[in-house]
């Protein structure tokens, strides 16, 4: 099992260091290209919403993220965890938006969540000791060749 451990400031330089940190990782951890790169947009989705709207503008903080990649015989088993002492936020609670109504009937807010809602396999939330504690877990295909 191989666990990649990272401290995220709110920067747009954090955000990108970070997220290339995680695609490295699923890359020589042996996952396929396309699997890390659809890893990479929800780990974009979640890292950028806790760096922008976890705690009011302006305020530095950092947020831990922890991805591990576990070899099974089915493939690998990812699982990324982020943990933010901001606003509590469940992000498993936020309605599914209505993608079939048209731009002025629908309300701003939700393609993200549905996005990983899609991409992942399990999603988890907890609000514990004060922190926000949100997981996503997908089954990854190994890279060919």
């Amino acid at each position: 099992m191989a666990t990649l451990r990272l401290l995220c400031g709110r920067s747009v330089a954090e955000v990108t260091r970070t997220l290339d940190a995680i695609e490295e990782h699923l890359l020589e951890a042996g996952a396929a290209v396309q699997d890390a790169m659809q890893l990479r947009i929800v780990a974009e989705e979640i890292v950028t919403n806790i760096a922008r709207c976890a705690w009011p503008a302006g305020e530095r903080r950092e947020f831990a993220v922890e991805l591990t990649v576990d070899a099974r015989l089915d493939g690998l088993h990812v699982r990324m965890t982020t943990v933010d002492d901001g606003v509590p936020f469940d992000p498993t609670t936020q309605p599914t938006p209505n993608v079939d109504a048209g731009l002025d009937e629908r309300q701003i807010g939700g393609l993200g969540m549905l996005l990983v809602r899609e991409m992942t396999d399990e999603q988890h939330y907890a609000r514990e000791d004060g922190r926000n504690r949100f997981s996503v877990e997908r089954l990854l295909h190994r890279a060919t060749g």
